[in-house]
């Protein structure tokens, strides 16, 4: 009898949905949220910047039930918010004022779901959850946020955010970004922050400011694009080569380690330069694949379309600077193996992360 009873419980161990699978396979195996195959591809969630209404678009013709909840461990299992036979587009009865996290489920998996770009006014405010890495681990949802300058969120904004539970906000832009200058070509954009962040931070980074004197004077001399492009090229290798940013990559992972300080979200003024190489570390010491990264990292260049137009307008050559190019990405990462010897001894020898406690904190 008490074989039997073992058996049973085992067996209800193993079929619990959310959390374990008992495959063999690794496709089998559970994280939270996660099971089965990987059908995070298979559905996406939208909001509207001003409404902040939710939308699911789902491209499979497979039957398929959402949950939601306002984190993945208190996701509702017992009654879908929504149900469907296929692919197409799905209004979501769910309060607008607040973020939420959902599970979406057909036959062959499931997987955990957020708007990945977070329905605010500005041009580059992502949410890093939901990335998987080599391991088949997932980042969690609403803990990393990479952005741009917040100096145009709303007061509706400002609510959604602080029903994230914001707390920390990390800013690589230089004195005359926040405060204005350049003989009123760069307008001031002081922050503005949602009631629940308690922990402002100022690391400035100069190399990935295109206003920087040194972009600016070297433009007024008639610099052709593939020029202005080495300038790119340039300021990647220095943001990872350059002890004095070296130093506060260094100071910002002091903080994205320290769980207190959590959510957390960390930005320069378009989100893709000195965001863009902070978050390639984050997920390289996360264990995601350069590919990854590299994709992720190219996101920046529809999400911030249209932010530099103005500019573009007067000085046309400007281009490769306001957007984001491969060979940009790629020049850090030489750097890093050239100087360091690899990504990972940069990482936890000169950088200080624990990659072991990185993972126990953002991963599924």
């Amino acid at each position: 009898m008490k074989k039997n009873l073992s058996y049973y419980l085992l067996l209800l161990f193993c079929v619990s949905g959310l959390f374990v699978s008992c495959g063999d396979d690794d496709d089998d195996k559970t994280t939270i949220g996660y099971s089965g195959k990987d059908v995070s591809g298979d559905a996406g969630i939208a909001r509207d910047k001003e409404t902040k209404k939710a939308v699911l678009s789902v491209t499979s013709d497979k039957a398929w039930e959402l949950y939601a909840g306002t984190t993945a461990e208190d996701i509702d299992m017992n009654t879908p918010c929504l149900t469907g036979d296929g692919k197409g587009s799905f209004d979501l009865s769910v309060d607008a004022t607040k973020r939420q996290l959902f599970l979406f489920k057909n036959s062959e998996g499931q997987a955990l779901l957020a708007e990945r770009l977070l329905p605010v006014n500005g041009y580059n405010f992502r949410d890093l959850g939901g990335i998987k890495n080599s391991e088949g681990k997932y980042v969690r949802w609403g803990k990393l946020f990479r952005t741009d300058e917040m100096n145009k969120l709303s007061d509706a904004d400002l609510a959604y955010l602080a029903s994230t539970g914001l707390k920390t906000v990390v800013d690589f832009r230089t004195a005359t970004e926040k405060e204005g200058g350049l003989g009123g070509m760069l307008p001031a954009a002081p922050d503005k922050l949602p009631s629940t962040v308690k922990n402002p931070y100022d690391l400035e980074i100069n190399a990935g400011n295109i206003f920087s004197d040194e972009i600016i004077g070297s433009i007024s001399k008639g610099l052709s694009e593939e020029e202005t492009a080495q300038i790119m090229v340039d300021a990647y290798i220095e943001m990872v080569s350059y002890d004095d940013y070296v130093a506060k990559y260094k100071e910002f992972f002091k903080y994205v380690q320290d769980e207190s300080s959590l959510p957390l979200s960390y930005h320069c003024s378009a989100g893709k330069d000195r965001t863009g190489v902070a978050t390639m570390l984050i997920l390289s010491a996360l264990g995601v694949d350069k590919e990854t990264i590299m994709k992720d990292y190219m996101l920046s260049k529809n999400y911030i379309a249209g932010k530099y137009d103005t500019y573009l307008k007067f000085y046309p050559q400007i281009a490769p600077l306001v957007t984001v190019d491969e060979k940009y990405l790629n020049a850090a990462y030489n750097k890093i193996d050239e100087k360091y010897g690899s990504m990972a001894k940069f990482l936890t020898e000169t950088l200080g992360v624990d990659i072991q406690k990185m993972k126990q904190l953002y991963l599924y």
